[in-house]
């Protein structure tokens, strides 16, 4: 048996999931620390959300311009690119801890299926990019009549 099979779409690929195991692992032994590190690497946090047709796409941004986003769809893969402002610390004052994350950011997702560009939109509310994004008419499957002979 072929160690790559089809899975929803996708070819699953054993060797990522171990490099994705290996990665948990190691941050478990590091500590607390790993967490930071994993936060500042996969900034900013997201959450997809799926219909049999649609998609949605959710980042964390408070205190972003939305000006500086880019938003750029292409087959099944979206790339989200922007900056988010820092804060810089008042004269005497030292950071004591800083988690927030903030700078250049640069996102890019595979998606669950192919979605037409012409049909996504972004908007910017309250901190929160939402990206909705829909599968090209092409895709979706259609219900045939069947004629008589």
């Amino acid at each position: 048996m072929n160690l790559l099979s089809r899975f929803g779409g996708r070819i699953w690929d054993p060797w990522h999931e171990i490099g994705h195991l290996q990665n948990e692992v190691n941050r478990l032994v590091r500590g607390p620390r790993a967490v930071s590190e994993i936060a500042r690497r996969e900034y900013p946090p997201v959450n997809l959300y799926a219909k049999e047709h649609d998609l949605l796409l959710t980042l964390e941004l408070p205190g972003a311009d939305r000006e500086k986003f880019d938003v750029t769809v292409t087959g099944d893969t979206v790339t989200i690119t922007g900056e988010r402002p820092g804060t810089e610390a008042k004269e005497g004052e030292n950071p004591h801890r800083r988690e927030r994350g903030y700078g250049r950011f640069r996102r890019t997702l595979q998606l669950p299926f192919d979605v037409d560009p012409s049909r996504t939109e972004a908007t910017y509310a309250k901190g929160i990019l939402s990206v909705k994004m829909s599968r090209p008419e092409t895709q979706k499957p259609r219900k045939v009549t069947v004629q008589p002979a």
